[in-house]
């Protein structure tokens, strides 16, 4: 029997086809006059980008989202967000399953690559864990946001602004309805504790909310997730304390109570891990606070989750081994020791972000024949490290780039969001093992 297109296509090869398939159709959709609040039609590119930036939950614009886009324009932002965040192959299995179709082995494998599991006979029930649990968040989300929205607001728009910040949120999408995304909140430490929540809620990850959710009955923890917990804990506590001295030094909320500069610095910390919404304007913070937010943005949050960047648990192992290779034991960590393929894997990852962020910095710099007045090479780091970390942090200098730079953004966050590993991938050939072995050569290391 004749294989079909996805049939002849790698694991790899899939996965980033379908992304970039539905960034087109999105692109094409977001171009129409129905999707703009003037009737007329968007520049294909700068629709390109906003699908791009939707479906990889990224959040970094060309147009102001709030006064550029219609009803239906906003509604294909957030469909795309939602599809982004939950995995396009995970909706696509959910659909199987709604019509009482089963995947094949194939079919499994490529939803298990997707969204990083590590059972294959657990592909259903995950997947249907994942839209539930996902569901139940983001309908809490918007219960607790209407408590705020709808007597700020009304009803109507205190609804829809709920229902979109909350998918937007959980999703680490950062796209808002507001025009200065959440910079007028400052002073409403409820909503900006809430969004945050819902931010690292999507930050941890589904298995690790899974595994929390039953701890009670196992009474034990996936080492993944044990991980993740360490990490994520320790990252954002030394992230709010390093965000709370750098900017009191800086003087950034000095018009703020107590109260409201906890909020705001508890945000500063949560949302670089891939959130993108903004409480405060980037141009105004403090050099050193610029500096840790990049940080931030490039390791990203959990493996598995809605979030993007480096992730936490390849951090680890590659601090692990570069602590292996300090003290020569085998990097290992709470009684477990590191698979060899997967601390190689990590190195890997790592040093393709490294090169990916280097040279996307090099050709903007290259490229870009004018920048506005205030915009400097901090403003080009912002927008590398947020695309490729599909976190949507800007300092406003996006808009500004010819579309060659808005193309390099575009493609950090289709790799930041598929996977640097999942894209190289797709671009090779069918792997057949070599039978031509060298001789070894002798080079100095160091």
């Amino acid at each position: 029997m004749k294989k079909n297109l996805f049939e002849r296509l790698t694991i790899a090869q899939t996965i980033s086809f379908s992304f970039f398939l539905l960034v087109i159709i999105g692109g094409t959709v977001l171009s129409l006059p129905i999707s703009s609040r003037t009737g007329q039609a968007t520049n294909f590119l700068d629709g390109l980008f906003t699908a791009t930036s939707a479906l990889c939950v990224t959040g970094q614009t060309t147009l102001n989202t709030a006064t550029h886009w219609s009803p239906f324009g906003k509604a294909t932002i957030l469909t795309l967000i939602e599809i982004g965040g939950l995995g396009i192959m995970g909706v696509l299995s959910l659909f199987f399953f709604a019509l009482g179709k089963q995947l094949n082995l194939h079919q499994q494998r490529i939803v298990q690559e997707s969204l990083n599991l590590n059972d294959l006979n657990e592909t259903r029930s995950i997947i249907k864990y994942v839209v539930k649990f996902s569901l139940a968040v983001q309908a809490l989300g918007i219960l607790f946001l209407a408590f705020d929205f709808v007597p700020r607001f009304g009803w109507g728009k205190g609804l829809i602004y709920s229902i979109f910040h909350s998918i937007s949120a959980f999703c680490n999408a950062g796209f808002d309805l507001f025009g200065n995304s959440l910079i007028s909140f400052q002073k409403s430490p409820y909503v900006l504790v809430v969004i945050g929540l819902l931010i690292a809620f999507g930050g941890l990850g589904f298995i690790v909310w899974r595994d929390l959710f039953t701890f009670y009955k196992n009474k034990k923890l996936l080492f993944h997730s044990k991980i993740v917990l360490f990490m994520t804990g320790a990252i954002l506590g030394i992230s709010f304390i390093l965000f709370f001295i750098s900017e009191s030094m800086h003087g950034t909320f000095t018009h703020l109570n107590f109260g409201e500069k906890i909020a705001n610095t508890f945000f500063l910390t949560v949302t670089p891990r891939t959130a993108g919404f903004s409480n405060i304007d980037y141009n105004e913070m403090s050099t050193a606070g610029l500096f840790l937010t990049n940080i931030l943005m490039f390791i990203g949050g959990a493996s598995g989750s809605t979030a993007g960047g480096f992730k936490v648990t390849t951090l680890l192992v590659v601090i692990l081994f570069y602590k292996s290779m300090i003290t020569g034991r085998e990097p290992q960590i709470f009684n477990r020791s590191i698979n060899p393929f997967r601390v190689r894997k990590a190195i890997f990852l790592f040093t393709t972000a490294l090169m990916l962020i280097v040279s996307a910095i090099f050709l903007l710099l290259l490229t870009q024949d004018f920048f506005p007045p205030g915009y400097g090479l901090e403003a080009v780091l912002m927008e590398v490290f947020s695309c490729f970390g599909t976190v949507g942090l800007s300092m406003g200098l996006t808009p500004y780039f010819n579309s060659f730079g808005k193309f390099i953004l575009m493609v950090l966050m289709f790799m930041g969001r598929v996977g640097a590993l999942t894209v190289i991938w797709s671009l090779k050939r069918e792997e057949r093992e070599s039978k031509i072995h060298y001789p070894e050569g002798s080079v100095m290391i160091g």
